[in-house]
């Protein structure tokens, strides 16, 4: 779960609980009497990094705050909205309460609670869950009754039978390539500081305000740094530089989002409009010629994670997002993409003959968009469009590639949403030729099988990790080398090159130079790039601790990764299995 959600959650559960003796709220900004504090043990959860399955970035622990608790913060905020309180008097208390239990420091306090209040109030006025329902989906089925959309609703597949499979057959020898550079997660952090501390007790450091490292220790590095920090300016103008010293070598550009930092706490939507204008700027000087095709990531918005489905049409609406990202795409979609873009931030685009390109907006499945307690079943007939789109590409023989940025199999996906997008896959198998996303600032991988007897794969979704370096990795990038444009080409992945930044050796050196990491038939000994190849993958890394590790320190883009054995390796390939959320049966026969 992303800290700052769920450090508002456990604010209002300490404030709601509070709430249930008789105070006066419209006295607090009147009064130099504190409100009676609940009864409670302070704690201070800080921010935890999660290793697998989530988003490389802070997490709070919720457990300390109880069923009944969450329960009890749901209804109370319900109440306080219904009797309208202010706002005012709302956020003085609960940012009171975030800094007598030291839950963050006072900088994240102050900002932290004005950031989230309106969607937290907008949520409010509009949920009709129950609270049992909204606890089961925050803090699992021993919670209470979760709200289950997977048993609520599904998508319509076409009566349409599905196509006999044929067999899949490399491309003859000297055929066209297609070749595809795939950047995500950049994370530019315009407030980064030359110098300043790396360890600052924040979610996010290398900051200005965090003051200068001490005497003795390493402060934050020139072009960046490996640690809870984002990236300076330095350090992504040296990328978009050297993408296009190299730009003989790719033909499209694939960008699966979050172009904004980390400070979640402290962002305006004039700030993320600012960000994504500067990431168009780049690419419209340094790639001038190339098409770039790009999807929204759950860092776009402001606050994060939030995304109001279209029936949200008053001031909580999301359409300021998705007019400046349409003002943006429009340097390299038709016309006929806006009305999709400015309605769901979703489109479709044809790429050649018998090639097309579905960009999903995957923040209608994020469970930490609390706009979808409100109603989660299909919010903006995004997954029925694809099933649509899918069948039409069927019906005309074209190959389909997909972009994305949450990957559909990690726990940040509903569960309803991600079985869902799993069946869909499997019933066009034959026109999905790829699937590439972002999100999880590592370098893995999600293979799909079909969804009967669940072990025939049928599709690979690639995640090629960030150029941010939160938390504790190296920047790098990534280039695809498809079947290209030909007469019943194949569309599909032949090889990849992962390339890095060692930020320690330029920093030191002072001389950003961008090499190659690995490729990916010649490091795992892959026949072809086929999904069964990638499945047996998994089970050759089970066996083979060296080949494992090998895949570990890639996966960490040759940062120094933690020790991963046991649980951790287990952990690891069952994320590899699992293309679709909330399903360990997938992973029996990996943790046996």
């Amino acid at each position: 779960m992303d800290g700052p959600l769920a450090l508002m959650l456990s604010l209002l559960a300490i404030v709601l609980l509070a709430s249930s003796s008789p105070l006066i709220y419209s006295s607090l900004s009147h009064s130099n009497d504190h409100p009676r504090i609940p009864s409670a043990t302070p704690r201070n959860p800080k921010f935890k990094t999660s290793r697998y399955k989530t988003e490389c970035s802070t997490l709070t622990d919720l457990s300390f705050i109880g069923c009944e608790v969450c329960k009890l913060a749901v209804e109370g905020l319900k109440d306080l909205v219904e009797k309208q309180s202010t706002e005012e008097d709302i956020v003085i208390f609960m940012t009171l309460i975030c800094k007598k239990f030291d839950i963050e420091d006072d900088k994240v306090c102050d900002d932290i609670i004005k950031e989230y209040k309106d969607e937290f109030i907008g949520v409010a006025l509009r949920l009709v869950l129950s609270p049992e329902e909204v606890c089961g989906i925050l803090l699992g089925n021993n919670c209470g009754t979760p709200y289950d959309p997977n048993d609520l609703w599904n998508v319509t597949l076409p009566s349409t039978p599905k196509p006999p499979l044929t067999p899949r057959v490399l491309p003859k020898a000297g055929s066209p390539k297609l070749r595809i550079l795939h950047v995500s997660d950049i994370h530019i952090d315009p407030g980064y500081e030359v110098g300043s501390k790396v360890k600052c007790g924040e979610p996010l450091c290398c900051r200005q305000g965090d003051g200068k490292a001490a005497p003795g220790e390493a402060g934050a590095g020139l072009w960046g740094t490996v640690d809870a920090c984002d990236v300076p300016f330095s350090l992504v103008d040296s990328l978009f530089k050297h993408l296009s010293s190299i730009q003989d070598q790719f033909d499209v550009v694939y960008f699966t989002g979050d172009i904004p930092p980390h400070n979640v706490w402290n962002q305006s939507k004039g700030d993320q409009i600012s960000a994504l204008q500067q990431f168009t700027d780049l690419s419209l000087k340094y790639l001038p010629k190339k098409p770039i095709y790009c999807t929204l990531g759950n860092h776009e918005s402001a606050p994060v994670n939030s995304f109001p489905p279209p029936y949200i049409n008053d001031k909580d609406s999301i359409s300021w997002l998705y007019e400046a990202v349409a003002n943006s795409w429009k340097n390299w979609l038709p016309q006929e993409t806006m009305p999709t873009i400015k309605s769901g931030g979703f489109y479709t685009v044809k790429l050649g003959d018998k090639f097309r390109l579905i960009s999903l907006n995957m923040n209608y499945c994020n469970n930490m968009n609390w706009w979808l307690l409100i109603n989660t079943t299909d919010p903006t007939g995004q997954l029925q469009w694809l099933v649509d789109t899918l069948q039409q590409s069927e019906d005309s023989k074209e190959r389909v590639h997909i972009i994305g940025h949450i990957h559909p199999g990690g726990g940040s996906c509903l569960k309803a949403w991600s079985w869902n997008y799993y069946r869909i896959v499997n019933r066009y198998e034959s026109t999905i030729a790829g699937q590439y996303f972002g999100h999880s600032h590592t370098d893995w991988y999600e293979v799909f099988y079909d969804d009967v007897t669940f072990k025939r794969p049928t599709s690979v979704l690639y995640i090629p990790g960030s150029v941010t370096t939160f938390t504790s990795l190296n920047p790098g990038f990534r280039i695809y080398e498809n079947d290209g444009m030909y007469q019943n080409s194949s569309w599909t992945t032949l090889d990849f090159t992962n390339y890095y930044l060692n930020l320690t050796e330029v920093n030191r050196s002072n001389k950003p130079v961008w090499q190659k990491e690995y490729s990916a038939k010649e490091t795992y000994g892959l026949k072809t790039l086929f999904p069964e190849d990638w499945s047996e993958l998994i089970y050759r890394m089970k066996a083979n601790d060296t080949l494992f590790q090998t895949f570990h320190r890639h996966y960490y883009k040759m940062a120094t990764p933690p020790s991963c054995t046991g649980k951790c390796k287990t952990d690891l390939l069952c994320d590899l299995k699992s293309g679709r959320s909330h399903d360990p049966a997938l992973c029996v026969d990996i943790q046996s």
